[in-house]
């Protein structure tokens, strides 16, 4: 659990893809221009990162095309 959440509740990089309609490399993108945070990273820099599925809802108009 995290935050009071269990972590079956938050998104995978892929998963944030998958909703966005983009690839996972642009997830990243996203990430490292502060465009969306995940609200867990992993140890590391390529460590597992997961989102809250309300910033992801709310980036959607922004990104689609």
């Amino acid at each position: 659990m995290l935050c009071g959440m269990p972590t079956d509740a938050y998104l995978s990089t892929a998963e944030v893809a998958t909703r966005l309609g983009k690839s996972v490399a642009t997830v990243n993108r996203y990430v490292q221009r502060g465009v969306l945070a995940p609200v867990v990273q992993g140890p590391g820099e390529r460590g597992a990162r997961l989102y809250d599925p309300a910033d992801v809802a709310a980036l959607m108009p922004a990104v689609s095309r």
